[in-house]
């Protein structure tokens, strides 16, 4: 009896609440604090300036926004025949945007329309590779210098600007990487990172060499017993979507060459065995070397640096994906084919992310009474070596107008020529004219190429032609064109801006 009033006596105890879960700000909140000044500088540097500077140096920028133009306006891929030199998501998403900003009515030029486009991608890339570094246990320091690299590098902000499929691509690669790596190891994230990596191929094909490294991330981060599945996913989600690419083809009945019609067949046998080759990185006397001498002129310490540090990445497991892509992609290089312009910018999130990762890595191993003197000397030299060099081209990139000239031969051409003369330009003037209600501009790679444009606006040659926009040519590109040769032969300059010469071309 005792007992049983004991224990009636004895106070009930409240169950023990479980803690309450921290929220997703609570977690993120100190990566926020990193990323969040980051990303105003990215913003900051890639956007000042955005129309000046670079250049008008490279007028696949003016194709692909007047690709863009022609999905808006008249429902089609291409504003002459398209011919299936790249896929088509790359533009399509430019021609979103355009749509949604009212951009073509809106930009002081077209070109400007897409380099917005390349800003918005910049600053998404840059948030994915801090979430990619993360998630490869780099610290959110080293993480915050991956990303610091990435966007203020003189040689980044050069090729971000620029309107490139490339940049797209990379973009959707960093988020195919972000997901294969995620901590959760499932299935969705599986399906997830095939489903970026195929838009990174429907943006820009050449992308698809990143695949082995990839797959070896995706390998690192599933569980052994979902392996197979999840692999599986990724392969079959991957392949499905590619494949949308020659089934749209092959509806058209465009998927192999044939008589009287453009084949996504014949556009890739040209892109692998049709160009002339650049030559290999190896040969100091080619054309890839020059190109990559350009890229290091721009800035040597991203590109070199990272190239310098794939062994040290590759004996480290979790750096070794990424050393691979940087790998196949220096490889590629030495093969002898050829060698787009834009072909450094998917090699610039690699660099960056192997030259922070070996630094996470060295410091993670650093006694505390050597961390603070290391730091500094690598400061000291980083203040003496690299900072003077990015300094006076940064300074370049925010204050030079480059596309200053081309601007002001377009204003000359719509003030004084009339709407129906026949115009050949290069890209980036020629979509500014049909904006302004030219009739006839003709895109001077056009002439001499395309049937159409032969039969329908040139139908007497040259005597066709009423004006002709454009800087110099070379003798080698002239000799291509015949009819373009002819009429700047047969022409006189009636003004010149800088190096954008307009001259009227006599019957």
């Amino acid at each position: 009896m005792t007992a049983v009033l004991e224990i009636e006596r004895s106070p009930v105890r409240a169950p023990v609440a479980d803690p309450p879960k921290p929220s997703r700000w609570a977690v993120h909140r100190k990566s926020l604090a990193v990323l969040t000044p980051l990303l105003l500088l990215a913003g900051l540097v890639n956007g000042w300036n955005l129309h000046g500077w670079p250049g008008r140096i490279n007028d696949d920028e003016g194709t692909y926004v007047n690709q863009a133009w022609a999905m808006l306006d008249h429902g089609g891929l291409s504003h002459y025949t398209y011919w299936y030199d790249h896929p088509f998501l790359g533009w399509a998403i430019i021609a979103g945007y355009a749509g949604l900003t009212d951009g073509f009515d809106r930009a002081p030029s077209a070109v400007m329309v897409g380099r917005e486009v390349m800003l918005i991608a910049a600053l998404v890339s840059c948030a994915l590779l801090f979430l990619l570094a993360r998630r490869l246990r780099l610290n959110r320091a080293w993480s915050g210098v991956a990303v610091f690299l990435f966007a203020v590098s003189p040689l980044a902000v050069f090729f971000h600007r620029m309107v490139f499929l490339d940049n797209l691509a990379t973009m959707f690669i960093l988020a195919a990487l972000a997901a294969a790596a995620s901590p959760r190891r499932s299935v969705g994230a599986a399906l997830w990172s095939a489903i970026w990596f195929a838009s990174a191929a429907l943006c820009k094909e050449t992308i698809v060499i990143l695949l082995p490294a990839l797959v070896w991330l995706l390998v690192q981060h599933t569980d052994r017993r979902t392996r197979v599945w999840n692999l599986g996913v990724f392969f079959v989600a991957f392949g499905v979507l590619v494949a949308s690419y020659p089934v749209f083809a092959l509806l058209k009945n465009e998927l192999l060459p044939g008589e009287g019609h453009v084949s996504l067949g014949w556009a890739l046998w040209w892109q692998v065995f049709g160009r002339s080759g650049s030559g290999s990185l190896l040969d100091p006397s080619s054309g890839t070397f020059s190109l990559a001498r350009s890229w290091t002129d721009l800035d040597p310490w991203l590109l070199l640096g990272g190239a310098a540090l794939i062994p040290a990445a590759l004996a480290v497991r979790h750096l070794r994906p990424i050393g691979l892509a940087l790998l196949i992609q220096v490889a590629m290089m030495c093969r002898g084919g050829y060698l787009p312009f834009a072909y450094v910018i998917a090699l610039l999130p690699f660099a960056a992310l192997l030259i922070a990762g070996s630094g996470d890595w060295l410091w993670a191993r650093l006694s505390s009474r050597v961390r603070l003197p290391s730091l500094a000397v690598a400061s000291v030299l980083a203040a003496l070596l690299v900072l003077p060099g990015w300094v006076t081209t940064l300074r370049d990139q925010a204050t030079v107008d480059g596309s200053a000239n081309s601007r002001a031969a377009t204003r000359w051409v719509i003030d004084n020529i009339g709407r129906d003369a026949v115009v050949v330009t290069d890209d980036y003037i020629w979509m500014d004219l049909k904006l302004a209600g030219f009739t006839n501009p003709v895109w001077l790679w056009k002439v001499d190429t395309d049937p159409a444009v032969m039969r329908d606006v040139l139908p007497a040659g040259a005597a066709s032609i009423d004006y002709i926009v454009m800087a110099d040519q070379a003798v080698s590109t002239l000799a291509d064109l015949p009819t373009l040769r002819q009429g700047v032969v047969s022409s006189t300059e009636v003004a010149r801006f800088g190096e954008i010469i307009v001259r009227r071309v006599h019957a």
